[in-house]
């Protein structure tokens, strides 16, 4: 009877984890881009993409240059633990801006310790597509686009290069919340 329990759970985990993969959203993936002649990100991705490959170098050249303002991280800081705030980025590795902000604007989340299972990191095609997965919704010309909410409703966005800083463009985003 044990034997028989343990055979019918051993199944269902199987089972379970063969379907969770199933409809997992696969992370990081590349696809082969003609005209740049290279793999390029494309869907959802992690951090664990942004430091591989080509991308990868300008992510940490970029990231560990990058000083934020401390006084606007401070306040940032105070602000954003009492909300929960979502970000959604929209980039492309193939991107001189995305090269440049996509790292720094991680580099102010890092120092704010924004929870990363808030942020949605989706890499795009030179057409702003991401393939199979439908971006449409978030209405991408530039990039990157770093969108920000709050209960599931656009705050703002820093497209392609911030105005004053991403800091302080995030700054102003989430005062505008309060």
């Amino acid at each position: 009877k044990i034997a028989n329990m343990k055979n019918t759970l051993l199944i269902l985990v199987i089972v379970l984890s063969t379907l969770s993969s199933a409809f997992a959203q696969e992370m990081n993936k590349k696809y082969m881009d003609p005209k740049l002649d290279r793999e390029v990100l494309i869907g959802y991705c992690n951090t664990d993409g942004l430091k591989d490959g080509d991308f990868g170098i300008h992510y940490n050249e970029q990231y560990s240059s990058y000083t934020p303002n401390s006084s606007t991280i401070s306040k940032l800081s105070s602000l954003i633990k009492e909300e929960d705030y979502k970000i959604t980025t929209v980039f492309a590795d193939w991107c001189g801006d995305s090269k440049t902000q996509v790292p720094r604007f991680y580099k102010v989340l890092n120092e704010i310790d924004f929870p990363e299972k808030n942020i949605k990191l989706i890499a795009v095609d030179r057409s702003k597509t991401a393939q199979e997965l439908d971006i449409t919704d978030y209405d991408i010309v530039r990039v990157p686009t770093f969108i920000i909410y709050l209960d599931n409703k656009e705050l703002g966005r820093i497209i392609e290069t911030p105005k004053k800083s991403l800091e302080k463009d995030l700054l102003k985003i989430i005062k505008s919340s309060n």
